[in-house]
């Protein structure tokens, strides 16, 4: 059980973007929510007051965890990291570990004070409660304490390294660790405008050093990049450097990608151009254990309408992540009768095995199962909110002729709360007789189709983030998160009043 436990933590943290040991503050949003919180071994205390109060006293800073139940990832580091006895020795020793739920309503003014808004985060603050190095997401171990670890020097901790770039230092040095700590503290839009004048000193062989891999990860997007196309070549220097497994990773990413379009959607099915990524995964050496192939397989059966045999490889997929991952993204819109009778089967199945061992993914297994007859994005609201399929441009012309406002639920096919907002908010009638005669409405899956492009426009990072624009496209107000029916109305009419005001 701890086995799957501890697999299922690995899951949870890299299947998604979103993330109490508390299990008193009441129960998880996610079934295995409570089971991952017990193999928790770090000393917490659960107080602001007492954290700096402790910080000052023994001189160490505070490694602030700030959880938040309804997000899988910090319920995967519970399982991964925070349960490794030497890594929460380690902890200890160094800091005064703090817990909050800062989505809880007694804590949300820390995540307010802190600009904390996405999940997995950590902070490390000082005895003031300032700020000394962020980071966003969760990583495995050794990888997530080096990360931390970095915050016990000011040479390379997020302040540290801040102060010294402001005061004039352009060291290459400083950039690197500058630019190390702003990756990982997500603030993206200074990285990119500071990371230039870092890579431009660099020479396509520097990318093969150990401290450059950070860089060359951000700077390789595609497979035609021209560095990508040097790593393929010179593999031997980064495997010595790097580690083969590493490479192997960021090799398999970018040729998934390629692959993972077909999947998707987003572009049209084409057997030759699938073949050209498999014959170029095997020139630049990925062994045929990865799942790069097995995903080849996979699309390549999918695209070819052969759903029956889609299944069956997907059943032979030795990665769960992987498995999950095709799970939520492969549509059957054309599937025939008896293919629906056999997805229908299957995802029976892997829902029976993840119910056994109490995992929230046998939900998500019983959501696909009833997206066949109602697909997510087009849930029945009989009585509640009337969601149109129509564009963007659309919705706005619409809306302009009604003179109504738009309501977009933002929403993923992995978000657990944006399918408890399908399920139990927007079918209820209150909920539609006041946004129907108000609203052109629709839901867009923020991953397909217009979705990306909606998500950079309007800035979202999180899900779900309902929107609420005017006719002609500018953002009256953002609404993220599960709300219950009535808090949404009356979100929802407090945005609304203010615009008629």
């Amino acid at each position: 059980m701890k086995t799957m436990l501890r697999f299922m933590a690995v899951a949870l943290l890299t299947s998604i973007s979103f993330l109490t040991v508390q299990a008193q503050q009441g129960p998880s949003t996610y079934d295995d929510g409570d089971s991952l919180a017990a193999l928790v071994k770090m000393k917490y205390v659960y107080s602001f007051e007492e954290a700096l109060a402790k910080a000052r006293q023994t001189k160490k800073p505070i490694f602030f965890n700030c959880f938040a139940d309804w997000a899988r990832p910090c319920h995967g580091m519970n399982g991964m990291v925070f349960s490794d006895q030497a890594f929460c020795d380690w902890m200890d020793k160094n800091f005064v570990c703090f817990f909050a739920d800062v989505t809880k309503p007694d804590n949300r003014h820390l995540a307010q004070r802190y600009g904390v808004s996405t999940f997995a985060h950590y902070l490390v603050l000082d005895a003031d409660g300032q700020v000394l190095h962020r980071i966003v997401g969760g990583a495995p171990l050794p990888d997530f304490q080096d990360r931390v670890a970095l915050s016990l020097s000011p040479k390379t901790s997020l302040a540290g390294t801040r102060a010294a770039y402001e005061s004039g230092d352009r060291s290459k040095k400083l950039l690197l660790n500058y630019l190390t700590a702003l990756n990982l503290a997500g603030e993206d839009s200074l990285y990119n405008s500071i990371s230039p004048s870092y890579t431009q000193q660099l020479q396509p062989k520097d990318y093969a050093k150990k401290e450059n891999w950070l860089f060359a990860r951000k700077n390789i997007r595609e497979s035609n990049d021209p560095l990508f196309q040097y790593l393929v070549g010179n593999r031997a220097a980064f495997d010595k450097n790097i580690g083969k497994e590493k490479v192997d990773d960021l090799i398999a990413s970018i040729y998934g990608k390629d692959i993972y379009v077909y999947a998707t959607g987003d572009k049209a099915f084409d057997e030759n151009a699938l073949l050209n990524t498999y014959l170029a995964m095997q020139k630049a050496g990925l062994p045929q254990t990865n799942n790069a192939y097995a995903l080849y397989n996979i699309v390549k059966l999918y695209g070819k309408h052969q759903y029956a045999q889609t299944i069956e490889a997907l059943n032979q997929l030795k990665d769960e992540q992987t498995h999950y991952m095709m799970d939520v993204t492969l549509k059957y819109p054309d599937a025939t009768p008896d293919e629906k009778k056999q997805l229908i089967s299957y995802y029976r199945e892997r829902e029976k095995k993840y119910a056994a061992v109490g995992s929230s993914l046998a939900r998500a297994y019983r959501d696909l199962t009833d997206n066949l007859s109602t697909p997510v994005g087009q849930v029945a609201a009989e009585g509640g909110i009337a969601f149109t399929s129509a564009t963007f441009d659309e919705l706005l012309a619409k809306a302009k002729a009604e003179n109504k406002l738009v309501f977009i639920d933002g929403y993923t096919s992995w978000c657990g709360p944006c399918k408890m907002l399908a399920k139990q908010t927007f079918p209820q009638k209150e909920v539609g007789a006041y946004m129907n005669p108000r609203f052109v409405s629709a839901q867009i899956d923020m991953e397909r189709g217009e979705g990306p492009e909606l998500a950079k426009r309007f800035n979202v990072s999180a899900y779900p983030t309902m929107l609420i624009l005017r006719p002609d496209g500018t953002l009256v107000d953002k609404i993220v998160g599960f709300l219950a029916p009535l808090p949404f109305l009356n979100k929802v009419k407090d945005v609304v009043a203010k615009e008629e005001e």
